[in-house]
């Protein structure tokens, strides 16, 4: 790009931002391209805070994306770090809500957001930049020409969780990675390969407790660790090793006594009311025993009575303890 086709996107990006948000609202974006870390704290809590709020996309969220992608090589270093952070949450917002009208004006956005992120100076990369790159990888087929550049891009960065998650987003094999000594590479390997090995992989890591300290790494900003469980849920696990299935029977327990983690997802395997069967009669008594011995999960939680009716069973505290000791009879 000639040094005048860039001023001209930048004047561009300026006259359409101008005459989308109100001028103080301009000055804040303003502070992106300035080195003051001081005052760049009020635009990036405008960004986190009055552009996106709580998952929530608005009429201003377009125009500041599109500013956001057209000035991204012109922001002061730490600046450009939040501003792709912002883009992926971005990216992952409009995936949990597709039909939200925002929603589909952004995704139209989809090239420009990847062409302005491959486009960044390679001193600029880094974790969030391949995370950002991951989150709007669900909008392009694998074949497309713009997967291939990313994949081959993605190649070229020191192999960590956040690169392997963003290689395997954009259809890339990650079955070189699934026995890897990094726990966060082995994770987001073992979530993109639908093999027999890579769901073995995928049972081993969600039962490490140490797998805490690698969420960051390879999840999006408002967090897929349900997406991770749901993942394997979904998988074909009649066929799966002895091995790997007993490890199996014990991870709903483990997962319910692990704070971050979800165990609502295990009750489609379970082999009573609308489950699937996948686990056996012993251990689903263990899993929806140590449900009804949880405090926690039925103080005023409508989540757990809702997850219960949704699984065919029992909604009342009571009653599932009758349930579960009828099935240890």
């Amino acid at each position: 790009m000639s040094q005048e086709e860039q001023q001209k996107r930048n004047d561009d990006a300026w006259t359409e931002i101008c005459a989308a948000i109100s001028s103080p609202e301009v000055e804040l974006l303003e502070l992106l391209i300035k080195d003051d870390s001081g005052d760049l704290n009020e635009a990036v809590e405008y960004l986190f805070g009055t552009a996106v709020h709580q998952g929530t996309l608005y009429d201003i969220t377009l125009p500041v994306l599109r500013f956001c992608i057209r000035m991204l090589d012109q922001f002061s270093p730490e600046a450009t770090e939040w501003v792709v952070v912002w883009i992926q949450l971005v990216g992952s917002i409009i995936r949990d809500v597709p039909e939200d009208p925002y929603a589909i004006q952004l995704h139209k956005e989809n090239a420009s957001v990847v062409e302005a992120l491959l486009a960044l100076d390679a001193k600029k990369g880094g974790e969030y930049y391949t995370r950002a790159l991951g989150a709007w990888a669900w909008y392009f087929d694998a074949e497309d020409e713009l997967a291939y550049r990313v994949r081959a891009r993605l190649r070229g960065y020191p192999v960590d969780g956040g690169t392997v998650a963003a290689l395997g987003a954009w259809g890339g094999d990650t079955s070189a990675y699934l026995t890897s000594d990094d726990l966060g590479v082995r994770t987001a390997a073992a979530f993109h390969d639908r093999s027999e090995a890579g769901t073995a992989a995928l049972i081993e890591v969600l039962s490490d407790p140490k797998t805490e300290d690698v969420w960051e790494q390879i999840i999006e900003p408002d967090g897929r660790i349900d997406d991770v469980v749901e993942e394997l849920v979904a998988r074909d696990l009649s066929g799966i090793a002895e091995a790997e299935r007993t490890r199996l029977e014990s991870l709903p327990v483990f997962c319910l006594s692990i704070y971050y983690q979800p165990w609502k997802p295990f009750l489609q395997l379970i082999n009573i009311g609308n489950g699937n069967g996948v686990l056996n009669t012993e251990a689903t008594a263990r899993f929806l025993g140590a449900v009804v011995d949880d405090d926690s999960l039925w103080y005023n939680d409508p989540y757990t009575t809702d997850a219960l009716k949704k699984a065919g069973l029992p909604s009342s505290r009571k009653e599932l303890r009758k349930l579960v000791k009828s099935m240890k009879d």
